[in-house]
C-alpha cells in the first residue's frame, strides 16, 4: 500500500482521536456495513443519473413542473469511480491506492464525461501504470482541488460507519489516488464522515446539526471545513437558493463550491431522498456531482428502500464488472494461499496496540494478496490473525485477540522458528517486525518508523 502525500498527513493528524459512540459490541452484530456501502453506491448512481439530466434546458422545466426526466438516466464518471472505491473495499477491506488507482484505470469511460486533466491522468496509468506522483503532479504541483474525490466516496463512509474518525483516514487516502490539494481531500473527508454518520443513524432520528457537527470535527481545517461550518449556521433555514448564494453550488467544480452545500441538502432532507435530490437540483452547477454526493449519504440512511421505486428504474445499471450484487465476506482461511501451520511455534512479546472499531473492522476483514510482491496475507480465524507468506502459504505469526472496550487488542504472539520454513531474529526484533506488520495492514501510516527500528535491531544499521 502506499502513502499519503506528506502535505495531506499533517492534516489528517487531528482526526485519530475521534471515535464512535455507538456501542460496537452490539453494532456489529447487527450492522451489515457491506450491505450499507452498496446501499450508499445505489443512491449516488440514482443521485449522479437524475442530476445529469439537468443540463438538458428543457429539463429545468420539468424540475419547475415537478415531474421526472424522460428515462432512461445514464449515470456519469461520479458513479463509475464510486463502483471501484466499493470494488476496492470489497476485495481489500480497506483503501489499498494502488488497487484503487488501477481500478480507476482499468474503468475509465472517456464518454462518462471526465474532465480533461483526469483523462490524462487515468490514460497515463493506464499505459504505464499508477503512480502517486502522477496526481501529485497536476496543474504546476499543487495537485487537483477540484470536486471529483467527494463525488465518489460516500460507500466508503458507510462502508466504515462503526468509526468515523477511520472512515476520514480512508476518504484522505482514496482522494489521493487522483487528488492531492489539501482542499480536495478535505471535500472527500467531509461526504465520507456525513455518509459514515448517516449510516450510523438508520432507524432512529437525525437532526441536522447531528450530522454536520462530527463532519467539522474530523475535516481538516481550510476552506472546506469553514464552509460546512457555515452549513452548519443555515441548517434552520429551508431555502436552498440561499444555501447555493452562500454556499456555492459546484459551479467551479471545486471542493469547496460543492462539498459543503452538498452536506446542506443533505442535512436538510435526512428523511426524504426525492426531495433532498431535487432541491439539490434545483440551484444548478455541477448537478450530477451534487445530486451523486446527496444521493450517496441519504441512501446511506434511508438504504434501497428509501428510494423512489420510479427513480430507480429510471437510472441505467451499474456496471457488470462491480457485480453490485456481490457483496463479498471477510477473508477466510481457504481463500489465500493454502495455509501450513507452524512446525515451531516461539512466544513473542505482544504488541502494545489497541485498535479502533473500524481498524478492528479491518482485522476481521483480513489482507489478502493479489500478487507476489505483495508478500503476506492474514487471516482472522476465531479469536486468532494468522499471518503467512503470500507465495508459500507459511504461517510465520499468530496473534490472538480479545475485544477492548469498542474495539480489539492482541494479547499473546508467536513466531515460527523453524530455521526451514523463517530465518527470524531475536524475539524482541520479531516483536518489532510484527508490530510494523500490523502497523502496516491495520494502522495509520507509521510502519516507517517500525521498519527503520527493525532494521536497527536485525542488521544493526
Amino acid at each position: 500500500m502506499f502513502l499519503s502525500q506528506g502535505t495531506v498527513r499533517s492534516c489528517l493528524l487531528m482526526t485519530h482521536h475521534f471515535s464512535s459512540s455507538t456501542d460496537s459490541t452490539t453494532f456489529w452484530s447487527s450492522f451489515d456495513y457491506r450491505a450499507i456501502a452498496r446501499d450508499s453506491l445505489h443512491g449516488l448512481a440514482v443521485g449522479d443519473a437524475y442530476g445529469a439530466q439537468h443540463f438538458v434546458p428543457e429539463n429545468l422545466e420539468v424540475l419547475r413542473a415537478g415531474r421526472l426526466p424522460a428515462t432512461p438516466w445514464p449515470w456519469t464518471d461520479d458513479a463509475e469511480m464510486a463502483c471501484s472505491v466499493f470494488a476496492t473495499l470489497r476485495r481489500c477491506g480497506t483503501v489499498n491506492q494502488w488497487e484503487l488507482g488501477r481500478s480507476f484505470a482499468q474503468h475509465h469511460d472517456f464518454d462518462r464525461g471526465y474532465g480533461a486533466a483526469m483523462h490524462r491522468l487515468l490514460r497515463e496509468s493506464r499505459e504505464g501504470g499508477w503512480r502517486p506522483e502522477r496526481a501529485a503532479g497536476l496543474f504546476g504541483g499543487q495537485g487537483s482541488w477540484g470536486n471529483g474525490a467527494a463525488m465518489r466516496v460516500a460507500p466508503l463512509g458507510a462502508w466504515f460507519a462503526v468509526d468515523p474518525a477511520q472512515a476520514a483516514w480512508q476518504a484522505a487516502r482514496s482522494a489521493t489516488v487522483t487528488h492531492t490539494h489539501p482542499e480536495a481531500v478535505a471535500g472527500a473527508v467531509a461526504v465520507a464522515v456525513a455518509a459514515a454518520v448517516a449510516a450510523d443513524s438508520r432507524g432512529r432520528r437525525l437532526a441536522p446539526e447531528e450530522l454536520l457537527r462530527p463532519v467539522i470535527e474530523l475535516t481538516p481545517a481550510g476552506r472546506v471545513r469553514d464552509a460546512i461550518g457555515e452549513a452548519l449556521e443555515l441548517a434552520k433555514q429551508p431555502h436552498v437558493e440561499l444555501a447555493a448564494h452562500r454556499l456555492g453550488n459546484g459551479r467551479n467544480v471545486s471542493a469547496y463550491d460543492t462539498g459543503p452545500f452538498t452536506l446542506w441538502c443533505a442535512a436538510r432532507h435526512l428523511d426524504d431522498f426525492a426531495a433532498g435530490l431535487r432541491a439539490t437540483a434545483s440551484a444548478g452547477g455541477d448537478v450530477d456531482t451534487t445530486c451523486a454526493i446527496v444521493g450517496g449519504i441519504l441512501s446511506a440512511r434511508l438504504g434501497v428502500a428509501g428510494i423512489p421505486q420510479e427513480w430507480s428504474a429510471a437510472v441505467e445499471q451499474l456496471p457488470d464488472w462491480v457485480e453490485p450484487d456481490r457483496l463479498g465476506a471477510d477473508t477466510g482461511p481457504g481463500e489465500v494461499t493454502p495455509m501450513k501451520p507452524m512446525l515451531k511455534p516461539r512466544p513473542v512479546p505482544v504488541p502494545e496496540l489497541r485498535w479502533t472499531p473500524g481498524q478492528w473492522q479491518r482485522v476481521r476483514h483480513g489482507v489478502p494478496s493479489s500478487a507476489m510482491e505483495e508478500k503476506w496475507e492474514a487471516v482472522f480465524d476465531g479469536d486468532r490473525l494468522v499471518i503467512c507468506r503470500g507465495w508459500t502459504g507459511h504461517c510465520v505469526f499468530t496473534v490472538d485477540i480479545e475485544p477492548a472496550g469498542n474495539g480489539a487488542r492482541p494479547v499473546a504472539a508467536w513466531v515460527e522458528s523453524s530455521r526451514e520454513r523463517y530465518r527470524g531474529g531475536t524475539a524482541a526484533t520479531e516483536a518489532v517486525f510484527l508490530q510494523f506488520l500490523l502497523e502496516k495492514f491495520f494502522g495509520h501510516d507509521g510502519e516507517r518508523d517500525l521498519w527503520e527500528r527493525y532494521q536497527r535491531l536485525r542488521y544493526g544499521s
